[in-house]
């Protein structure tokens, strides 16, 4: 569900200038739904990578992963077009197979790294630097940027009001109703379409060309629902029983 300014005073609008409703008022409940879609090119790119190390020291293993993602956000923040923060990290004990032994035999430490940007080249050629470093990428996700999103939601929702509007017409003349109200709109979209996910890439030379990624396209939908009040429908004969 979204908000804009708009909505709250559309509904206010419309309840504040409504014919007194009453049970004979005559008025004929309508409820109507209509939507409005349009396919967006992805246009934000997600790129999760790992730092991993097993040492038998656990100082060992931390010392080596730390080192590595303060290495990797220092050259992903020399890039303005690239967000880069950490993610969750981890420790955990490795065993032997046969559990011979109750101490661990060695240690797994592990951390995220995410970068985030608009420039599919830039984020491509730093994750081959990364890879060089010893990070591993993990996922690879597209999606819509929020920008980009805000850029078409205006249009959809104007596009869908209509929408709902000429239904309401249609039902209100199929009952040869004189007159459409509309009592309430609610509007709603789908959040945000969820991401276009990749195989993780293979590790890649650092001098080697960035491999080609197809972004695609997502779609952006928003749906409004309401009532509408309709006056000077004509009273309906029953169907004679045969």
């Amino acid at each position: 569900m979204f908000r804009l300014p708009l909505v709250p005073t559309l509904i206010l609008a419309l309840c504040a200038f409504a014919p007194a409703a009453s049970a004979d008022d005559g008025a004929t409940l309508l409820l109507a739904t209509a939507r409005a879609e349009r396919e967006v090119e992805n246009d934000l790119m997600t790129m999760h990578l790992k730092a991993e190390r097993r040492e038998t020291e656990v100082a060992k293993a931390t010392a080596a992963v730390n080192r590595l993602m303060r290495d990797g956000l220092e050259r992903a923040g020399r890039v303005p077009s690239i967000e880069a923060r950490s993610l969750g990290y981890s420790t955990s004990p490795v065993y032997d197979r046969d559990r011979s032994r109750t101490e661990p035999v060695a240690w797994q430490v592990e951390q995220g790294l995410e970068l985030k940007g608009r420039d599919f080249d830039q984020l491509t050629k730093m994750a081959a630097e990364l890879q060089g470093l010893g990070l591993a990428i993990t996922q690879i996700r597209f999606s819509i940027s929020p920008e980009t999103r805000a850029a078409h939601q205006q249009d959809l929702m104007l596009e869908a009001i209509r929408s709902w509007q000429r239904t309401a017409q249609e039902m209100g003349a199929a009952i040869g109703a004189s007159h459409i109200f509309p009592k309430e709109l609610q509007l709603a979209d789908d959040g945000f379409p969820t991401p276009r996910p990749m195989p993780a890439m293979r590790a890649m030379d650092e001098a080697a060309s960035a491999p080609a990624l197809e972004a695609g396209r997502s779609t952006l939908r928003v749906t409004v629902s309401g009532e509408a009040r309709a006056y000077g429908a004509a009273t309906l004969r029953t169907l004679e029983r045969r």
